[in-house]
């Protein structure tokens, strides 16, 4: 199949992308929720908004309501939302509504991510917050932003940290669903069945080969034996951290994709537009992929498994 049929395929499909950075930020990004709105719409495709540092469900929800587009929000548990922090999660379902005058309807649920820029692996990882490949030339973060003080999720002991049960029920209560962010390994394996077992109605594992994450592939095929768990494998950490895009074909072939999201984690100034990453990352692991799973799997990977998570029909 040539890669025009290819993307015929999937932009009949409808794309989805469960990991998609929007501005503005604290650094350039290349969409705001407007022109990302208009992207997503005539590319028949479904995206999941995030930012390292406030809610971006208010902004889904206008693009939904105004713009006919399918944009989902979230929340990034960092410190400028106070980290472990259940009313960070209360206050974006809040602005998780398309009808202001009728908050009672309906809405697709929100990601609540772990924390990312502020995770202590993270800190540890990359030795500091913000990553200057994500902007490329542009701007470096004011001075004032660059508190590193780590959010603790779990003590050293993997003891749960004040607050961590609380989010997990807030989570739970509200129908979100959970991404593991930039945690490490040892604090995913924790994290996991804690948040299951409190009621959690879907879990998204954040890029396994992110430095400061480096889940195993035993470990992701542990996880996702339970029906609610995702294994998100981005393209961003092939593009921006050069881990090979055999390392994703490899996991995947141990793992099966049944439970598997390929998703972008773009937005960057100097990352490919949308769709158009999308339709290079598919073509891709297509082509590393393509003797051992049908175009059907692709097809589940990069559209059917997104909205499974995100209990969209």
């Amino acid at each position: 199949m040539g890669v025009t049929d290819l993307e015929q395929e999937l932009r009949q499909a409808g794309l989805m992308d469960t990991h998609y950075h929007v501005g503005p930020e604290l650094f350039p990004r290349r969409y705001d929720v407007l022109s990302l709105a208009e992207a997503a719409r005539q590319a028949n495709m479904t995206l999941v908004l995030k930012n390292h540092t406030y809610p971006t469900a208010p902004l889904a929800a206008l693009a939904r309501e105004h713009y006919g587009a399918r944009l989902l929000g979230g929340v990034v548990l960092n410190r400028f939302v106070g980290g472990m922090n259940p009313d960070a999660v209360i206050g974006a379902v809040s602005g998780n509504h398309a009808k202001v005058g009728d908050p009672s309807l309906p809405e697709p649920p929100i990601m609540v991510w772990m924390p990312t820029v502020h995770a202590v692996s993270h800190l540890r990882t990359l030795g500091h917050a913000f990553d200057s490949r994500w902007w490329g030339c542009g701007a470096a973060p004011p001075a004032a932003a660059l508190d590193e003080t780590p959010v603790v999720v779990f003590e050293e002991d993997l003891r749960p940290a004040p607050g961590l049960e609380a989010v997990l029920d807030a989570i739970a209560q509200t129908g979100a669903r959970l991404a593991t962010g930039h945690l490490c390994a040892e604090e995913i394996m924790r994290l996991v069945p804690m948040a299951l077992e409190r009621g959690v109605a879907g879990v998204v594992l954040t890029h396994p080969h992110y430095p400061s994450v480096q889940l195993s592939d035993a470990q992701l095929k542990q996880l996702s034996r339970d029906p609610r768990v995702f294994i998100e494998h981005c393209f961003a950490i092939h593009t921006i951290e050069e881990v090979p895009l055999e390392e994703f074909a490899k996991s995947i072939r141990y793992t099966g994709p049944d439970q598997v999201i390929l998703s972008t984690d773009f937005g960057q100034v100097h990352s490919d537009p949308t769709p158009e990453g999308s339709i290079r990352f598919a073509t891709l692991m297509k082509q590393l992929l393509g003797d051992t799973y049908s175009m059907p799997d692709l097809l589940q990977m990069m559209s059917l498994n997104g909205r499974r998570v995100m209990a969209l029909s």
